[in-house]
């Protein structure tokens, strides 16, 4: 809720033109910490969790 208060109110008050980020805004910005968000939350489901490079 907080983040969309910010985005309206940089629309108000800079007069720009609301531009939608994407879904995976956060984890393209900062894939560290999405990784260690996935990892907290399956260690409270009671898993764990390897991630391992795909090889193409």
């Amino acid at each position: 809720m907080h983040k969309l208060a910010i985005a309206i109110w940089h629309v108000l008050h800079d007069h720009t033109p609301y531009r939608e980020l994407g879904a995976d805004h956060f984890t393209r910005r900062d894939p560290e910490r999405a990784m260690r968000r996935m990892i907290k939350e399956a260690n409270s489901l009671g898993l764990t969790i390897r991630f391992e490079p795909i090889t193409a």
